[in-house]
């Protein structure tokens, strides 16, 4: 199975319902904050763990991922809703710097251990289940972080979001990756027919 077939399937993505689900289910602010950085920004979970306070603009509601951090290298900024700006400004709790999400030996939490809190806060809601076993022989789970990613894509566009933007959010090199969202949203291309100009009749006016 190819990359676009895998993604189009209807598991690989979060409904609304199952994401608030996931919500009341967290136990703290920082796992709340994961939550809403993943599905809520669109980060990637090796850039979530390396944010540090100092990345932040607050007043502004972005995030900047520094090229060192970045996947290709390739700094950019990334939006943050104002629900994400709140979580974030929690649980700093006054810190204007160091990282978001430390962990011991002055240094950041790890894709692994982010994996783990997320593996808790779904069985908590019970909505987690082994998918398959990799070829090592480990437990592939239903939810994990860059499922919550995919969730975020496909959430922004249903919203509206024009695909350029979401490419630039999500810090896709090209365009053609973004574009397998639309593939998986078509209420996207409903909304854009619904504004267009179509000719009356198609439009649902009587002839």
């Amino acid at each position: 199975m190819n990359v676009v077939q895998a993604i189009m399937e209807p598991e690989k993505f979060l409904t609304h319902a199952e994401f608030n689900a996931l919500l009341k289910a967290t136990k703290d602010d920082r796992e709340r904050c994961i939550l809403l950085l993943l599905a809520g920004a669109g980060l990637r979970v090796s850039e979530m763990t390396q944010i540090r306070a100092e990345d932040i603009d607050f007043s502004k509601g972005y995030l900047h991922v520094p090229a060192l951090n970045a996947k290709f290298k390739k700094p950019r900024t990334v939006i943050l809703l104002p629900q994400v700006v709140g979580a974030i400004t929690k649980l700093l709790a006054g810190r204007s710097k160091g990282w978001l999400f430390p962990s011991y030996r002055n240094c950041h939490i790890t894709s692994r251990q982010v994996q783990n809190i997320l593996d808790s806060i779904a069985t908590r809601a019970g909505l987690q289940e082994i998918k398959r076993q990799d070829k090592a022989g480990k437990d592939r789970h239903r939810i994990h972080p860059h499922m919550l990613r995919h969730s975020f894509a496909v959430w922004s566009l249903d919203g509206g979001v024009p695909v350029g933007d979401l490419q630039d959010q999500l810090g896709h090199a090209s365009l053609a990756t973004t574009g397998i969202y639309l593939k998986v949203s078509p209420n996207h291309r409903r909304e854009a027919y619904m504004r267009s100009k179509m000719p009356g009749f198609l439009a649902g006016d009587a002839l």
